[in-house]
């Protein structure tokens, strides 16, 4: 540590005049930093000495918190610093053990052992941490680290949709950003109660110097960003200090109104911030605000989010469904699925915004270009089918959107199998009026169930499940269906890796199809019943009796043995 932090001190002029050395000082310190990052998490006990743990994670703070100019362009040793002090900030070895000893117990056991290292390390980071050095982290991060950059505007600019992923859908150990939200989430979980007021005071400062008014990219609107993203990444905790109401109603719905090119930046974290705060039911406090873009914060409790505020959430979210901008777009997506899947989600109040809701899901389909786009389209789509009730209405316009998603989408898998999810529920949705559909699911099946075609086994789980669901809400057999069974016996001669939903299959057949099914294939079902009973444990055999039960209730014993048919 100590050649670590000799290096980074050296010379400003270093780089310029012995680039490839400084290049390969730049390697070796980052790969000491990895080295004692997998140190303390082998070895917690041993790295909570006070002469390592002390030294390495004041080291570390001083780094993140007064990061030289040469650092500041070193971000992968930025990045291990943070991995580093959020590992230590919630390693749970370190977490005081409240396990008391047998009265009169002389021997330290293992455990006591633990115990006392965990309270000597509990010391250890308190001195590292004091209040200030707490509040001046939690600052930084936000101030510094969260702030969009001019590289990142211009990535934006060049490409939304690999901005979008980047940002919320990196592995947060790969950027400097996600890797400091992610330090700051920890660190706002650990000490909450400290840095509950300094983000509200932080988002009272953004917020009353960039009035929702400002279109040009400035410092004070960049900062803004950042405050609401440190807001969104703590909704639990924050909510205890902030009413979402009041924030809504005077800052965040207003927000939208202003359509500006440059506004994108703060839209897109609205998006984020509706999909974060409106899913939880919370204590919140008042935020009020007297003249016009001037806002006051208070942390004076109030009542849990209110229902008459959802309507104008969901029409808020749809609005940014429209944005022009694609990242913006992406994020109301994620958000929208948020919003459907929370079960305070009123049907009642999003019903008029339906229509719209699929117009755009299929016009934003057509416009991405990326894998993760789709899949994520799909995922709204999938979720809007399994929460809302009104489907008929639309499913010439799904099954039309479906068959081109499927013919586009070959050999993506992982973008086939998001789309049988979303088929599940469009059969789930039209419930017996399913068989409208099944001109385009039964290819989809088909191509899904059959273990002897090329690479179709990453899809099989699903194809089962949406293959289950199809002789659920069937109202009668039809011969598509009755022809499929026999790639059942393949699935299973194959593995029972899905015997359960294999089960229900073979019910849903017994009791929808009755004698048609089991006149045609009760030879099937007693090969099937053989190499199942013959070779599962007793959990296997308590998923397949229901089988047996119901075809002792529809034939006669005798037959039964046989599986002649009635």
């Amino acid at each position: 540590m100590g050649t670590c932090y000799g290096f980074l001190h050296a010379d400003s002029s270093f780089n310029g005049r012995h680039p490839k050395f400084w290049d390969f000082t730049r390697k070796a310190c980052t790969k000491i930093m990895k080295v004692l990052t997998a140190f303390q998490g082998r070895h917690p006990y041993s790295f909570g000495d006070k002469s390592v743990l002390f030294p390495v994670v004041d080291f570390c703070l001083h780094k993140i918190t007064n990061p030289e100019a040469e650092l500041m362009s070193f971000e992968q040793f930025l990045i291990e610093c943070m991995v580093l002090v959020k590992s230590t900030t919630e390693c749970k070895e370190y977490s005081p053990n409240l396990t008391g000893r047998v009265v009169d117990e002389c021997a330290v056991t293992l455990e006591e052992r633990k115990k006392n290292i965990s309270s000597a390390v509990a010391g250890v980071l308190a001195s590292v941490f004091p209040n200030d050095r707490v509040l001046l982290l939690c600052n930084v991060l936000i101030r510094r680290y969260f702030v969009l950059s001019a590289t990142d505007l211009d990535e934006w600019n060049y490409n939304p949709e690999g901005f979008h992923h980047e940002q919320d859908m990196v592995q947060w150990t790969e950027k400097l950003r996600p890797c400091a939200e992610a330090l700051y989430i920890v660190l706002f979980h650990k000490y909450s109660q400290l840095l509950g007021p300094v983000v509200v005071s932080i988002l009272q400062e953004a917020m009353n110097g960039c009035p929702t008014s400002l279109t040009e990219i400035t410092p004070g609107l960049l900062l803004k960003d950042a405050a609401y993203g440190a807001a969104a990444y703590v909704y639990y905790e924050l909510s205890n200090y902030l009413s979402f109401t009041d924030w809504f109603n005077g800052a965040l719905s207003v927000e939208l109104t202003n359509d500006h090119p440059n506004m994108r930046i703060i839209h897109r974290k609205v998006a984020l911030i509706l999909g974060q705060w409106v899913s939880e039911v919370t204590k919140t406090s008042q935020l009020r605000h007297g003249e016009k873009n001037c806002f006051v914060l208070t942390l004076k409790s109030s009542a849990d989010i209110k229902d008459d505020i959802k309507r104008s959430v969901y029409c808020a979210a749809i609005k940014l469904l429209q944005d022009r901008d694609l990242a913006v777009r992406l994020a109301a997506c994620r958000t929208l699925c948020l919003l459907i899947e929370d079960s305070n989600f009123s049907e009642k109040d999003f019903a008029d915004l339906l229509p719209v809701c699929w117009d755009l899901c299929f016009k934003l389909v057509e416009e991405v270009q990326e894998f993760d786009s789709k899949v994520q389209v799909l995922n709204l789509i999938s979720v809007l089918l399994g929460h809302i009730g009104q489907v008929i209405p639309y499913a010439d316009k799904l099954v039309q959107f479906f068959q081109k998603v499927w013919e586009e989408s070959s050999g993506e898998s992982l973008l086939q199998m998001q789309l049988l999810i979303a088929l599940r529920n469009f059969v789930m949705a039209l419930g017996y009026q399913s068989p409208i559909c099944y001109n385009i699911l039964m290819p989809i099946l088909q191509k899904g169930i059959d273990v002897n075609g090329p690479d179709e086994l990453n899809l099989l789980e699903d194809s089962m499940l949406l293959w289950e669901a199809m002789l659920t809400y069937a109202p009668s057999m039809v011969p598509q269906l009755l022809d499929f069974f026999p790639y059942l016996v393949d699935i299973i001669e194959r593995s029972f890796d899905h015997l359960k939903v294999a089960v229900e299959i073979i019910e849903d057949y017994i009791i929808l199809g009755a004698a048609e099914f089991l006149s045609r294939h009760a030879s099937s079902v007693a090969k099937l019943l053989d190499m199942i009973v013959g070779n599962v444990n007793d959990r296997g055999l308590l998923i397949v009796l229901p089988v047996i039960e119901i075809l002792v209730q529809v034939n006669s014993p005798f037959r039964l043995y046989g599986f002649v048919p009635l």
